[in-house]
């Protein structure tokens, strides 16, 4: 069996790490993966491997994917929406999975080879040959799959966000939320906008996306003006979420994170706001 250092094995986890957390979309499920890979590995009696990353890589992403498919069963009985789990520090952290986190919520369109092939592709920079020997498929067959994920995720929107405009736009959108300033949010929040909430049954949320900018302002104003967050302190605070800007709100009265919030936009405008309220994908990292 060919011999792995615990320093070497360290060194490989979090590149593994990023590719189970974007197949599954959950910290715990991806930290599991690798765990199982590791292992598997460990116990292993056949000849001498000659790249160990690359066997590695192969048997997270075909774990990720027969995974994944479990998952997607499980997450049709969800209660709600239900949005992937950030991966949140305070500071930009370089070993985080960057990915933005929005693209992280468009990948549920994806099945699992869709999926596999996209990441493997866009987010790893694998070429067509790699992706095929990670994925069991013909490179020609990779170059397909690519392409009708695309389509599904629709032109442009895998494009990563400037850091820096999603930064400032969140802390815009904060303030004018915060003064219930309704002329400031119509200016930057399209007409088509849609809103995600997903509170998984343990606090309270929209259990169905709220399409179009009046029944997100309605939503929104009437959140804030509920009896619980009138006599309580929500403070903002800026967060990363796989590397990308975000935001944490906090609950002065008990210092807990109540809520997490990202969005996405587009030339036009603030076209998805994504709030995550359940408490289970609200760890936050250093």
């Amino acid at each position: 069996m060919a011999a792995l250092t615990e320093n070497q094995l360290t060194a490989l986890r979090p590149y593994l790490f990023k590719i189970a957390y974007q197949m599954t979309g959950e910290v715990e499920e991806a930290e599991d993966i690798v765990q199982d890979v590791f292992a598997r590995w460990l116990q292993r009696e056949t000849a001498e491997v000659q790249n160990v990353k690359a066997y590695l890589a192969r048997m997270t992403v075909h774990t990720s994917i027969n995974r994944l498919n479990e998952l997607k069963a499980a997450r049709e009985l969800y209660t709600g929406p239900w949005l992937p789990e950030p991966y949140i520090t305070t500071t930009p952290d370089h070993d985080t999975p960057d990915i933005e986190y929005g693209l992280l919520f468009l990948l549920e369109r994806l099945n699992a080879m869709e999926r596999a092939v996209f990441i493997l592709r866009e987010s790893f920079g694998e070429d067509y040959d790699t992706i095929a020997t990670f994925t069991g498929l013909k490179a020609e067959n990779c170059r397909q799959l690519l392409h009708r994920s695309r389509e599904k995720l629709k032109a442009g929107s895998v494009k990563p966000a400037d850091k820096e405009k999603l930064k400032a736009l969140t802390e815009a959108f904060l303030f004018a939320l915060h003064s219930q300033n309704r002329e400031a949010l119509e200016t930057m929040l399209k007409h088509d906008i849609v809103l995600y909430s997903d509170g998984g049954g343990k606090r309270a949320a929209a259990l169905k996306p709220i399409a179009g900018l009046d029944k997100v302002l309605k939503f929104l104003f009437g959140v804030q003006n509920m009896e619980e967050n009138k006599t309580d302190v929500l403070t903002y605070r800026p967060s990363f979420f796989n590397g990308f800007p975000g935001a944490l709100i906090y609950r002065e009265s008990t210092g807990e994170v109540d809520s997490a919030i990202t969005l996405r936009f587009d030339e036009d405008g603030v076209s998805e706001l994504l709030f995550i309220r359940n408490p289970d994908k609200l760890r936050v990292g250093k």
